[in-house]
């Protein structure tokens, strides 16, 4: 049904309208390594291949891979998800965890932010990481429960200091 697929130029198209529906709604652009910050597609694409290779990480981020999650019987970007292979430095430990993801803002609630979540989990199995940190800030009630669903486990709260946020903090240690 969805599949994880690693971002290129040929799905430039799809990723342009995909920003624009996320800027048109108002909304964060979750598990996208900064798509909304960086002004073309080419650019984010050669800072993606930048954060896989430890000789290319920029200083101060973590190693990490983004993939495009396409629905297969139509081949449309449904979602995009990031996972970070550690957590390197004291914001990603305290607040950013080490996966990020969104659901295109027309494709919600039809069950894909679990599904999505549950793939990138099977990822993170798949490179050795043993439990991953996933936080969600406190107001997002149908993210916790994407996370509580995929076997998430509160761990705390606490306040992000660049925005004065709630997080919600959960481990998840089995991949099941």
């Amino acid at each position: 049904m969805l599949r994880l697929i690693e971002p290129s130029i040929k799905e430039k198209e799809q990723i342009l309208a995909y920003k624009k529906a996320f800027q048109e709604n108002g909304d964060l652009m979750d598990g996208t390594s900064f798509l909304g910050q960086l002004p073309t597609i080419e650019e984010w694409l050669e800072s993606l291949e930048l954060m896989k290779d430890p000789a290319t990480l920029p200083e101060g981020f973590a190693l990490a891979a983004t993939w495009l999650v396409v629905r297969e019987e139509d081949q449309a970007l449904v979602g995009m998800t990031n996972l970070r292979f550690e957590l390197s430095n004291p914001y990603l430990r305290d607040f950013g965890g080490h996966i990020g993801y969104s659901v295109h803002p027309d494709e919600r609630k039809k069950g894909y932010g679990k599904i999505i979540l549950k793939k990138t989990l099977k990822k993170a199995e798949q490179l050795g990481i043993p439990q991953v940190l996933i936080t969600c800030k406190e107001t997002n009630v149908a993210s916790a429960k994407i996370i509580e669903d995929n076997q998430g486990r509160l761990e705390s709260k606490v306040i992000d200091t660049s925005d004065d946020s709630l997080v919600r903090r959960y481990w998840i240690t089995s991949y099941n």
